[in-house]
């Protein structure tokens, strides 16, 4: 391979560089998040569901879900939101400010519907969703925002028939004796 090959090898090696670097920040990507699962990282309280879980989910949907149907839409929509903004990496990319206007308006929401609400487990997860959204409004810190991710996606699949992943974070109250 003479000098026209090694100088054609260095310039696809150059571009390819160039195009990565360009593609990660245009779309606000991590590397890091391309070789791990952030959500799975540390997590110690993740739970798979078996099948007497499943049982426990669906009375827990029969009885609390459908006492809460507004609730239950609106942790679907928060959940969607969180899986939208969270995932494939953007856990480590979030827009800010776009989080703390949803914190704001999960507080606002959550302040008007608890009002209803007679479960005292959903009423206690609720009350701690208040909470983790408010320090969002403090600290720019992705560990609070997956941990409310986390919230909406155990009550997702407690409340609504939410089942496109097979584990439950181990949470809430509302699925705390979910083994």
């Amino acid at each position: 391979m003479g000098w026209f090959g090694w100088t054609m090898t260095w310039v696809v090696v150059i571009i390819v560089i160039a195009s990565s670097l360009f593609f990660f920040n245009v779309f606000h990507l991590d590397i890091k998040s391309l070789f791990q699962d952030e959500d799975l990282v540390g997590s110690t309280n993740q739970k798979d569901i078996s099948q007497e879980s499943m049982e426990e989910i669906d009375r827990v949907r029969a009885t609390v879900g459908s006492e809460n149907t507004e609730i239950s839409r609106f942790i679907a929509t928060m959940h969607e939101f969180y899986n939208n903004t969270t995932g494939y990496g953007g856990i480590n990319n979030l827009d800010w400010d776009e989080q703390r206007g949803q914190a704001e308006t999960v507080i606002d929401k959550i302040e008007q519907l608890k009002t209803e609400v007679t479960d005292e487990s959903l009423l206690a997860d609720l009350n701690h969703i208040v909470d983790i959204a408010n320090r969002i409004s403090d600290e720019q810190d992705s560990d609070i925002v997956r941990d409310l991710h986390r919230y909406f996606h155990d009550l997702d699949i407690a409340l609504n028939n939410y089942t496109t992943f097979d584990r439950i974070w181990n949470v809430t109250e509302t699925l705390k004796d979910i083994e």
